[in-house]
């Protein structure tokens, strides 16, 4: 487990997280995957197999419009409507329109007594008004045909987002479609699809056109047998009128027919989770479906998600319990980061709604924690070996001192040097596996240590510190060195050479090391710097700096050895080396060409000539701006080097500006963010 004084990283991660929870963006990830999940469910529902949807449409409109009739239509044309309907054979006609607006009174009169005599016909009403013409003393008149109330509540809240996704059932229009006691709270909708896409599914979806014109001819026999509109009179010739045959027949007899506005100017289009906007009758429509065929979605209780959170916060962390290596922790993560949206879309679909938010973002927020806890102990673990190492000093300092006494003072000089910066890849997962044996883990790195000295000081190198498991030498320093440029590339050659013979020793422990190595070569300041107590020959300068950061760098190439220009110009011709890209690092302006040390042309393979006989002329014609001959050249380089990342991205580029070139002051520069 980690130490006790490790953990206090928990309590703001924890506070983050319920921050996270009762926040906007949480709620709004949450609502996120609930509409992408019902617009693509799992599986699908089963649609109602007696339904169908009568839509005041454009057609409808357009129909309406030659005879000179606009929107909001006369009462007379919703009383064609449901005579046609009822005519048809409909077993329950919902009319999502709430009538609200005052009107001719003899139309009121007629529409009225025509709904009321079709006992079929249920209407909109909101929580403050029912239709104009059907108010209480006209329902209290006609007791006979309102055995029950004949309409059903049509508001809805939507939520903080607009888009409506629950229903409250209480007295509403859906409930009154099925028939049932008018009661219950709803919930979460179980969507079918939009308009269109119920409509592919088999579900009807047809205009109010046709319907208005065939209910013509029987409100005319009613004004016929009811002139004063008396409203026996119209009851009697209603339940005389003959019922239909044929194709307006078949699209909704015996079933539950919905009647809404889905034309623009009608003002009833609503947000829908299945839709940027839908016809607000589908919302009572997919509610009332839901009735029939599995109900609606439960959402599960908060404190549920939040113990979710903490089950997969917990894994993540006893995932890196006893290791400091992030495979355990990462994949935990991961995991969790695939099964929670998973489960939650499954459990969808079973009508339980998991918000899959909260936990993912637990699971996310500790692997934070746990890689930052394991950063610390990387450091920890570096520190103790500096410490270690820090005590000793190059015998070429003292061969320095001892012939110059004054050198001691503290200050310097400038020269020209080659400094050389190298560190393991893998120190951590290093330290995890020999956590339980210490004294092989200082074993382990005092070979490579002395391994990788050696090789520095055969070709004259000062090895100026071990930092851990990284070590820093300069050649030219203290002692003269004619070619240290070239001294310092065939060192950081042998010193990876070297490399295999320690992993070849501790092979069996499971050990396998791996070196980055940076070398930069030019001017520096050269002396003792430290305090009274403690003094240390160094270098440092903006040459030294970007040693260091070109053997980080090698992280973003994939490389093992990277020069800077400098040291590559110095030995052009007796190395093999690469042009990579122009670097430029955290804080500095200027930047400079990176180059990858291959070795000795003598010692290059054929398929390694191979690659830079292409490889080289890419990268000039690339830097010349001849971009489609580079990616010509660049993809023969990457036949001969599939593996290669760097020269597969560059040909990517190449590719990209042949097609569409990079503006004039281009420059193929790589800026590095980190140090």
């Amino acid at each position: 487990m980690f130490p006790v004084s490790r953990w206090s990283w928990l309590l703001p991660a924890a506070a983050l997280l319920l921050a996270f929870h009762f926040s906007p963006l949480g709620l709004t990830l949450d609502r996120a995957f609930f509409d992408a999940a019902s617009r693509h469910p799992l599986k699908a529902p089963a649609l109602p197999a007696d339904s169908a949807i009568v839509l005041i449409d454009e057609q409808t409109m357009t129909a309406m419009g030659a005879q000179g009739v606009r929107w909001p239509f006369p009462r007379r044309i919703f009383a064609q409507l449901f005579l046609s309907l009822h005519q048809a054979g409909a077993k329950r006609i919902m009319v999502d329109i709430t009538f609200l607006e005052e009107s001719d009174a003899m139309e009121d009169r007629l529409l009225a007594n025509v709904a009321t005599a079709i006992p079929s016909v249920v209407l909109a009403r909101t929580a403050e008004h029912t239709p104009v013409f059907w108010d209480t003393a006209f329902v209290a008149g006609h007791q006979l045909f309102f055995p029950t109330p004949r309409t059903g509540l049509v508001d809805f809240l939507p939520d903080s987002d607009g888009i409506i996704r629950d229903y409250p059932l209480w007295d509403s229009l859906a409930v009154a479609a099925q028939g049932a006691p008018k009661t219950g709270v709803g919930g979460s909708m179980r969507w079918h699809g939009g308009l269109e896409h119920i409509k592919l599914r088999g579900v009807p979806v047809l205009s109010a056109a046709s319907y208005i014109a065939a209910g013509k001819p029987g409100l005319e026999q009613i004004a016929t047998a009811a002139p004063d509109l008396d409203f026996d009179a119209v009851a009697r010739a209603v339940a005389a009128m003959p019922s239909f045959v044929g194709p307006l027949a078949e699209a909704v007899k015996g079933r539950t027919v919905f009647v809404g506005a889905n034309a623009s100017g009608t003002f009833d289009l609503k947000p829908l989770p299945v839709g940027k906007v839908e016809p607000g009758v589908l919302l009572h429509w997919t509610a009332w479906a839901n009735l029939g065929t599995g109900g609606f979605i439960t959402a599960v209780p908060r404190g549920f998600i939040l113990a979710a959170a903490l089950l997969a916060a917990g894994t993540v962390v006893w995932a890196g319990r006893r290791q400091v290596a992030l495979q355990g922790p990462i994949l935990m993560t991961a995991g969790w980061a695939v099964v929670l949206p998973a489960g939650a879309y499954a459990l969808l679909s079973a009508g339980w709604f998991v918000p899959p938010a909260t936990p993912v973002a637990a699971a996310l927020l500790t692997l934070l924690g746990v890689v930052a806890e394991s950063f610390w102990r990387e450091q920890a673990r570096k520190r103790e070996i500096q410490a270690m190492f820090g005590a000793y000093v190059d015998p070429a300092v003292v061969a320095a001192l001892v012939r110059a006494p004054d050198s001691i003072r503290l200050g310097g000089e400038r020269r020209t040097a080659t400094v050389f910066f190298s560190d393991l890849v893998g120190f951590t997962e290093l330290s995890e596996k020999l956590r339980d044996r210490p004294e092989q883990m200082v074993e382990v790195v005092n070979a490579y240590l002395e391994e990788t000295s050696e090789c520095l000081h055969r070709h004259g190198a000062y090895v100026d510190k071990y930092i851990g498991d990284a070590v820093m030498a300069v050649f030219g320093v203290p002692a003269d060195l004619p070619d240290h440029a070239l001294a310092a590339c065939r060192a950081a050659l042998e010193a990876r050479i070297a490399l295999e013979t320690v992993n070849a020793r501790y092979a069996a422990h499971g050990v396998r090391l791996e070196v980055r190595i940076g070398l930069n070569t030019g001017e520096m300041i050269v002396g003792n710097l430290g305090s009274a107590r403690k003094r240390n020959y160094t270098v440092m300068g903006d040459a030294v700096n970007l040693a260091s950061r070109l053997e980080g760098a090698n992280k973003e190439f994939g490389t093992h050895i990277l020069l800077g220009e400098t040291t590559a110009r110095a030995v052009a011709g007796r190395m093999a080396t690469r042009p990579l890209t122009r670097l430029q690092v955290k804080g500095k302006q200027e930047a400079v060409e990176v180059h990858e040390l291959l070795g000795t042309p003598e010692a290059l393979d054929g398929a390694q000539r191979e690659f830079l006989a292409t490889y080289l002329p890419g990268y000039a014609h690339f830097v010349g701006r001849r971009f489609a001959a580079a990616a010509a050249d660049f993809g023969r380089a990457l036949a001969a080097r599939p593996d290669d990342d760097v020269t597969r991205e560059l040909l990517a580029q190449s590719t990209a500006f042949a097609a569409a070139p990079p503006a004039p002051d281009w420059q193929p520069i790589l800026t590095l963010k980190s140090k």
